[in-house]
């Protein structure tokens, strides 16, 4: 009996693994870009963090790695990102801030001056609770 319910898990599987690697693009470079007609706002106070504190490691131009990987900001900023990936992108956002895991303690050694302010750390995690929110149309 169990045997039967085997393909219906893999297709299931391979239905989700392919829904959450779909992207929609947009070719508009704004501070707000329109995904499925919700616009990812990136406030100029947001963006001088992120310019600051993020972008070295989380862009197009950073070197290839874990950190580029979990999360490229250009990608949100071009559309890159379907909202199913962004709602996922906001949530580690919020939750890896809010646990003091970015940037990393072993990172702040070599570049302190990269440290956020409990300032800046609020300001971020209550955008991307915000955009996680639009996102869901809550």
């Amino acid at each position: 009996m169990k045997t039967k319910f085997i393909p219906l898990i893999f297709l299931f599987t391979i239905s989700i693994v392919l829904f959450s690697f779909s992207d929609s693009k947009n070719e508009n470079y704004h501070n707000a870009t329109s995904i499925d007609n919700v616009d990812v706002d990136i406030p100029e106070n947001v963006k001088s963090i992120l310019d600051a504190k993020c972008m070295g490691c989380h862009s197009n131009e950073s070197k290839p790695g874990k950190s580029k990987t979990k999360l490229n900001i250009d990608n949100i900023i071009d559309g890159s990102y379907s909202d199913g990936k962004l709602v996922s992108k906001f949530g580690k956002m919020t939750k890896t801030l809010d646990e003091s895991k970015m940037p990393p303690k072993k990172f702040l050694e070599k570049y302190p001056n990269k440290e956020l302010t409990p300032e800046e750390s609020k300001i971020l995690v209550d955008w991307a609770t915000e955009q996680k929110s639009l996102l869901n149309k809550e």
